[in-house]
């Protein structure tokens, strides 16, 4: 019974993962191109009334990862292998969270905030410039932890084959 709940605890942290990374890539090429066109005009994308709710997605999403892979790392403890590559997630996960707790929210917070009726400002173009590079470094980290999460998959599965 246990190698079912791994088996469907492993398939359901790549699947978030996947859709994090998924979420990743549109935010970058869709939204973030949008926002961080013509600042602070640009801005309005996402300000209220009508602004993306961008932490509808992220953060249940987030929350869901997390807890998976602390399932997914009690549930594999015992095997050395893959707890070491689930170490590895751990690892890159903090690598991705804190900098979006102590830059990235923050940063976005003042792209809401910002009066969108103002003229262009250069100053703001570089902020948003800077968000959106920083955050393919972040999507890069969600890649590794797709990876490392397929690995941790295929190697349980080999393990359970035997």
């Amino acid at each position: 019974m246990k190698k079912i709940y791994t088996q469907v605890v492993l398939i359901s942290l790549i699947t978030v993962i996947g859709l994090e990374l998924g979420g990743a890539i549109y935010e970058w090429v869709v939204v973030a191109s949008q926002w961080s066109a013509y600042p602070p005009v640009s801005f309005a994308v996402l300000q209220e009334p009508y602004g993306l709710p961008l932490e509808h997605f992220w953060i249940p999403l987030h929350m869901v990862a997390q807890v998976l892979i602390v399932f997914a790392v009690i549930l594999c403890w015992k095997e050395r292998s893959i707890r070491k590559l689930l170490l590895w997630v751990i690892g890159l996960y903090l690598l991705l969270r804190i900098p979006t707790f102590l830059y990235f929210i923050p940063e976005l917070g003042a792209f809401t905030n910002a009066d969108p009726s103002g003229s262009y400002s250069q100053e703001w173009k570089n902020r948003a410039d800077l968000w959106v590079n920083l955050s393919i470094v972040r999507t890069i980290i969600v890649v590794s932890v797709y990876v490392i999460s397929w690995i941790g998959y295929n190697r349980f599965k080999s393990l359970t084959v035997k």
